[in-house]
């Protein structure tokens, strides 16, 4: 049986990145990630990338005189890395219209929140777990979507509640939700991988 592909984007240290790798190796996903798409050449995950003999690629569109090139420079990579998923972990750029729609249900991103809380354009990182305080929301969590044309708006595949504890910070409650995210994305991609 061939074995299947996936690409993975991401814009920062690439925590998801790392714990889908690490599944992948033990065999829990039985896939491999062929490539690490990157829109900074300074992200962590870009160094992880290359210390594990994954291929590596900078590509931003600011790089690009027009959306059209940086376009199908994209479309070009992807059609020779052939992924059955295509997986974001922390990638901060919106994916074009046209790779939407080439690889529909095929693209998957992670989201620190409950959608269709705290999702949409800005809503990342650390951005949405002060709101959830500030809102004193009583839980929080993690949600694994299909990308769509709109961010965060794609359909809900799973989702992870984490309590809010009277004493969190942003900062603990995201180490919280980020643990569940490495548990849950890994799962979620093996899941996918088996039905296409």
């Amino acid at each position: 049986m061939k074995p299947k592909n996936i690409v993975v984007f991401a814009s920062g240290t690439g925590s998801n990145f790392k714990a889908l790798h690490k599944a992948t190796l033990k065999k829990e996903v039985p896939a491999r990630i062929t490539a690490l798409i990157s829109d900074n050449p300074d992200a962590g995950a870009l160094k992880y990338a290359r210390e594990n003999d994954i291929r590596g690629l900078v590509l931003s569109p600011k790089d690009f005189d027009k959306p059209a090139a940086y376009e199908d420079e994209l479309r070009k990579i992807l059609e020779w890395e052939s992924p059955n998923l295509i997986v974001l972990a922390g990638y901060l750029k919106k994916i074009p219209d046209e790779i939407v729609d080439l690889y529909k249900r095929r693209i998957v991103n992670i989201h620190p929140a409950l959608l269709p809380k705290y999702g949409g354009k800005g809503w990342y990182g650390m951005r949405v777990h002060r709101a959830v305080i500030e809102n004193r929301e009583k839980e929080s969590g993690c949600t694994v979507h299909y990308v769509t044309r709109t961010y965060d708006e794609g359909p809900v595949i799973a989702q992870v509640k984490v309590p809010v504890r009277v004493d969190d910070t942003a900062e603990s409650l995201a180490a919280r939700v980020l643990k569940q995210e490495h548990l849950l994305y890994p799962k979620v991609v093996r899941f996918l991988l088996s039905h296409n």
